[in-house]
């Protein structure tokens, strides 16, 4: 079928200018649309956006509160365990007085009488752990005073307090001994003495103070510098 238009050109633009104007309306409409319904979807997908970052924060902090909580029992932990160790190391390494003392009586010569008995042990903060050097856990000081002016009774006793331990040394740890009244100590500090003279025509007499370094109550700390670092 063949249509033949026989308007005047000027009459064919104006009846197909509604034609164009319809088509641009429609096209505008259209894009307007798309445009606000990519709008609401933008909006839509922003707002769930927001949402999931709301909740991803929620969670991050209740992590970090549970990482916190977390952090303080094990440091609790650590902590008990620090007490539980030391309280051990006490326990195991505690000097039994009772049979001390009647080891001490009973190797006291006779022409040694004690007037002071005085034990100083070290605080684990007075510790002080330095390569090469001897750490002691305190010091047992006596007060002792001769018959007569002979010095070889302090050096006998000396010699009856540490028993064998000259001949044990280097060779196994007196520690193990439990009847062993040196077992819990180091060594003496250098033989002195003084002379005391008599009053009134009484006879002058030898004082000695005699101190033995007690064995540490604490285990040294691996690294000594660290150790000496965190106790100063």
């Amino acid at each position: 079928m063949i249509k033949i238009n026989l308007l005047p050109p000027e009459l064919q633009r104006a009846a197909s200018l509604p034609k164009l104007v319809f088509y641009t309306l429609s096209a505008s409409v259209v894009s307007v649309m798309l445009v606000g319904i990519a709008g609401v979807w933008i909006w839509i997908d922003t707002g769930n956006m927001k949402n999931n970052l709301e909740n991803r924060r929620a969670e991050v902090a209740s992590i970090e509160a549970q990482a916190s909580q977390l952090d303080r029992i094990n440091e609790d932990i650590a902590y008990y365990k620090e007490r539980e160790k030391a309280i051990i190391q006490i326990k195991t390494r505690r000097i039994l007085w009772g049979p001390k003392l009647d080891q001490l009586v009973a190797l006291t010569p006779d022409d040694i009488w004690i007037t002071r008995f005085e034990m100083d042990t070290l605080d684990p903060g007075e510790y002080r752990w330095e390569a090469g050097k001897r750490q002691n856990g305190g010091q047992l000081n006596l007060t002792c005073y001769s018959e007569g002016t002979d010095p070889s009774s302090f050096t006998r006793f000396r010699s009856s307090l540490s028993e064998d331990k000259r001949l044990f040394a280097g060779m196994i740890d007196i520690s193990a001994l439990p009847d062993h009244f040196f077992g819990d100590f180091l060594g003496f500090s250098p033989h002195a003495w003084s002379l005391v003279e008599g009053k009134d025509g009484g006879e002058d007499r030898l004082q000695s103070t005699i101190q033995i370094d007690l064995k540490p109550l604490y285990e040294s700390p691996k690294d000594p510098a660290a150790g000496a670092k965190g106790k100063g």
